[in-house]
C-alpha cells in the first residue's frame, strides 16, 4: 500500500538531487562567468589607478559589466588626454620661464657692463649684439650709428658681412627707412622681394634670409639702427622683436650713459679749469692791487698765465715811449739762452712778434716757429727753434690804444692756440697793463709829492722869515703907540687919541694874525716844538676865562666854567693848551648872538676831556671837517661879517695832536656846537703827527 508513496518518494527524491545536481551546476558555470569580467575589471581599475593611463580593460560580456569598463577605459582616455595636455603646457611654461629668465638675465648683464663702462660704449654694445643673437635665435646682429647723412658700424655679433658702404640712409632701403621713419622694420624671403635693394639683404647667402631693423632713438631723434639678421626664411616672434628693441633701449641708455658722462668730464674740467684761472687771476689782482712792486706783479702775472695756458715758457715786456722799443720785465720758464737773446738789445716797434703785435693791436700766433713767414726776428726764431719750441703766442698790453708793453707765450707742439687760451692771456695782458699804469702813475705821484713836498717847505720858509720880518717892526710901532697913549711924549688930544686906539686895535689884530702865520709855518716845517712844564689845569681855565669874560659881557652872553677842584697836576705845554682854549672859547663867543658859553673840564683813565659849549647857529655836518682844514670856515652857519682867517681851530687842533691828543666837534643847524679836545694829565715827550 505504501509501495506507490515509496515510489512517489524515490522519483522526488531523485528529481530534488537531479535538481540541485544542476542548480549547482548552472551557479557554477554562472559564477564563473560572472566573477572573471569583475576581476579584470578590478584589475583594470588598479592599474588605471596606479597611472597606467595607457591601459584599457578589455571586457565584452554585453552587460553592465562591459558598460562598466567602458567608462573606465573613456576615464582612463580623458586622464591621459588631460596629463599630456597639462604637460605640454608646463613644457611651455617652463620653456617661457626659462626664456624670460635668460632674457633677464641677459639685461641684468647688459646693465651690469652699462654700470661699468661709464666712459665706455663698446663694451656695452657687443654684449648687446651677442645677447641678441643668442637669444632670438638669428645668426648676426649689426648695430650702426648716425654719422651726419651715413651710418657707420660700431658693433657686430656673426657671420655674416657687415655692408662697407656708409651711406645706408639713402642707399640701403630697409636700414634707411627704420632709420628715417623711426620705426621696426621686419622683413622675411628677402629674395623674393623683387624691390628689396638692400645691402644688409644681399650680405645673406642666396635664395633666401630674414631682417629686423630696429631704430636707436635718443628723445624721439634717431642716433643710429640695430639689425637683427637670419639666413633662413623664419620671421621673428613678437617677443623676440620686443626684445630687440629692449636691447636697442639699452644700447641707446648705454650711449646716453657715455654722451652725458664725457659731457659731465668735460664740464668739470672746463669748471676747473675756469677755477684755476679765476683763483689766479684773483691773485694777480690782489698782486696788482696790493703792491706797487712792478716786478713783483709781472713775475707773478707771467708765472700764472704759462701753466694755465699750457705753455713752456713766457716773458712781459714793457713799452717805452720814448724810445719806442719794448724792454724785457719778467720771465718764467725761459732757458738762459732765451733770455740772453732776449735782453740783449730791446726789440723796435713792428720788430718780431711782440712788435708786430703791438703795432697791429692785435694778439699775433706762430704755429709752427723754425717755417714761419710772418715777420719774426732772426735771433728770436733761431734760439726758439734751437730749444725745440714750435708754437708762439704774443699778445700787447693795451691801455686804450696806448702801447704799454707785451706778453708772450711759447710751448713745443706746433699749431695755434685755442681761442680759450687767448682770451685767458688777453685777461692776463690786462692785470699787466694796469700793474704798468699803477706803477707809473706811482712814480708820477712820488716825483709830484717830492716836488710838492719841496714846495711847501719853501713855502714855510718863506711864510717864517716873512712872519718874523713883519712882526719886529709891528712890535715897534705897537710899543711906539702904547708910550704915546701913556703920555710918555706928552699930553695926547683926544681926537688923536682916538686914532691911536684904532691903530693900536688894528696892530694888535695884524700881530695875532702874523704869530698865526709863524706857528702854521713852524708846524708845517716841522720846526715848532712843546715846552712842557708842569701845570694847573684849573688855572688854564680861569686865566681864559678871565680873559675873555669883557667880551661875553659886552654880548650879554653867561659865561661859566665847570672844573673839578681836585684835578691833577698836569705836565705838558701850559701857554700852548692856554691858547687852544683861548681859541674856542674866544670862537664861541664871537659866534653866538645869545645865550651862554660855557667850559667843563673831566678827568678820566688820566685824560683830560675839554668841552666848550655854545648856544650859537650850529654848524652843518657838511662843514664840521672842512673847519679843521687851514684858510676854511664853516659858511652855511657864520653870521656875516664876523672875520677870521680860518687858520685857528687847524693850529689848535694840530697842537692837541702834538700833546697825543684829538680834538672834534658835536654840532647841528639851530641847536648850538660843543667842541671836545682830549690831553693825556702827562705828557712825558713831543709825539710824532702825521
Amino acid at each position: 500500500a505504501y509501495a506507490p508513496l515509496y515510489a512517489s518518494l524515490r522519483r522526488t527524491t531523485v528529481l530534488l538531487l537531479l535538481g540541485l545536481g544542476f542548480a549547482m551546476l548552472a551557479s557554477l558555470l554562472i559564477g564563473r562567468r560572472v566573477a572573471r569580467p569583475v576581476r579584470i575589471l578590478r584589475q583594470g581599475a588598479t592599474r588605471i589607478g596606479a597611472g597606467e593611463l595607457h591601459h584599457r580593460i578589455d571586457i565584452r560580456t554585453g552587460d553592465e559589466l562591459q558598460a562598466l569598463a567602458e567608462a573606465f577605459n573613456h576615464m582612463a582616455t580623458q586622464l591621459q588626454e588631460s596629463y599630456a595636455s597639462l604637460e605640454q603646457r608646463v613644457e611651455e611654461r617652463t620653456r617661457e620661464l626659462t626664456e624670460a629668465l635668460e632674457q633677464q638675465t641677459a639685461i641684468s648683464e647688459i646693465l651690469q657692463v652699462i654700470s661699468n663702462s661709464p666712459t665706455d660704449v663698446q663694451p656695452v654694445l657687443d654684449t648687446v649684439a651677442e645677447r641678441a643673437v643668442q637669444l632670438c635665435d638669428a645668426d648676426d646682429t649689426v648695430i650702426l650709428r648716425t654719422e651726419g647723412g651715413d651710418l657707420q658700424p660700431v658693433a657686430h655679433y656673426g657671420p655674416i658681412p657687415v655692408p662697407e658702404s656708409r651711406n645706408l640712409l639713402t642707399y640701403d632701403q630697409l636700414i634707411g627707412r627704420a632709420v628715417r621713419d623711426r620705426q621696426t622694420i621686419h622683413v622675411h624671403g628677402l629674395a623674393a622681394k623683387p624691390d628689396t635693394e638692400s645691402a644688409a639683404a644681399r650680405a645673406l647667402p642666396q635664395p633666401a634670409g630674414t631682417l629686423l631693423a630696429t631704430p636707436l632713438l635718443r628723445e624721439g631723434g634717431p642716433i643710429g639702427v640695430m639689425v637683427v639678421r637670419r639666413l633662413a626664411v623664419r620671421p621673428f616672434l613678437d617677443k623676440q622683436i620686443a626684445l630687440v628693441k629692449t636691447f636697442a633701449d639699452q644700447a641707446v641708455i648705454a650711449i646716453e650713459n657715455v654722451r652725458l658722462f664725457r659731457e659731465l668730464q668735460d664740464r668739470t674740467r672746463d669748471l676747473s679749469r675756469s677755477v684755476e684761472e679765476l683763483q689766479a687771476l684773483g691773485e694777480v689782482g690782489q698782486a696788482v692791487s696790493s703792491t706797487l712792486d712792478l716786478q713783483q706783479v709781472l713775475t707773478t702775472i707771467v708765472a700764472r698765465a704759462v701753466p694755465l695756458a699750457g705753455a713752456s715758457g713766457g716773458v712781459v715786456y714793457e713799452y717805452d715811449e720814448v724810445s719806442k722799443a719794448f724792454y724785457l720785465r719778467a720771465t718764467h720758464g725761459a732757458e738762459m739762452e732765451i733770455m740772453q737773446t732776449l735782453q740783449a738789445e730791446p726789440i723796435r716797434l713792428g720788430e718780431g712778434a711782440i712788435g708786430h703785435a703791438a703795432a697791429t693791436q692785435a694778439p699775433v700766433q706762430l704755429s709752427d716757429i723754425p717755417d714761419e713767414k710772418m715777420p719774426v726776428l732772426a735771433r728770436e726764431q733761431s734760439v726758439f727753434a734751437r730749444s725745440g719750441y714750435r708754437a708762439l703766442l704774443a699778445v700787447p698790453l693795451l691801455l686804450e690804444k696806448q702801447i704799454m708793453g707785451g706778453l708772450i707765450i711759447w710751448r713745443q707742439e706746433p699749431g695755434r692756440f685755442p681761442s680759450a687760451v687767448v682770451n685767458l692771456l688777453q685777461a692776463f695782458a690786462s692785470q699787466s697793463t694796469l700793474a704798468i699804469q699803477n706803477a707809473r702813475l706811482f712814480r708820477e705821484i712820488e716825483a709830484r709829492g717830492v716836488e710838492l713836498e719841496i714846495a711847501s717847505k719853501h713855502k714855510s720858509q718863506f711864510l717864517a722869515n716873512m712872519s718874523h720880518e713883519l712882526r719886529t717892526p709891528m712890535n715897534a710901532i705897537l710899543g711906539y703907540t702904547e708910550l704915546i697913549l701913556a703920555d710918555i711924549y706928552g699930553q695926547v688930544p683926544a681926537r688923536i687919541r682916538e686914532v691911536l686906539e684904532r691903530v693900536q686895535l688894528s696892530g694888535q689884530h695884524l700881530l695875532s694874525l702874523i704869530n698865526a702865520v709863524l706857528d702854521l709855518s713852524k708846524i708845517e716845517a716841522g720846526r715848532l716844538t712843546l715846552s712842557l712844564t708842569a701845570y694847573s689845569m684849573q688855572d688854564v681855565v680861569s686865566t681864559v676865562v678871565a680873559s675873555v669874560e669883557s667880551l661875553a659881557t659886552e654880548k650879554q652872553l653867561a659865561l661859566q666854567s665847570h672844573v673839578p677842584p681836585d684835578l691833577p697836576l698836569a705836565h705838558g705845554d701850559e701857554r700852548r693848551i692856554s691858547q687852544v682854549l683861548l681859541n674856542l672859547v674866544g670862537n664861541a663867543i664871537k659866534f653866538t648872538a645869545a645865550g651862554e658859553v660855557s667850559v667843563q673840564v673831566t678827568v678820566e683813565d688820566d685824560w683830560f676831556t675839554v668841552a666848550v659849549s655854545d648856544t650859537g647857529p650850529g654848524i652843518s655836518e657838511a662843514d664840521q671837517q672842512k673847519i679843521f682844514e687851514q684858510f676854511q670856515q664853516a659858511e652855511t652857519s657864520r653870521p656875516p661879517l664876523q672875520g677870521g682867517t680860518g687858520l685857528g681851530l687847524s693850529i689848535a687842533k694840530r697842537i692837541v695832536e702834538m700833546h697825543g691828543g684829538r680834538m672834534w666837534v658835536e654840532s647841528s643847524l639851530g641847536q648850538g656846537s660843543t667842541f671836545r679836545f682830549t690831553l693825556p694829565v702827562r705828557v712825558e715827550g713831543q709825539p710824532e703827527v702825521a
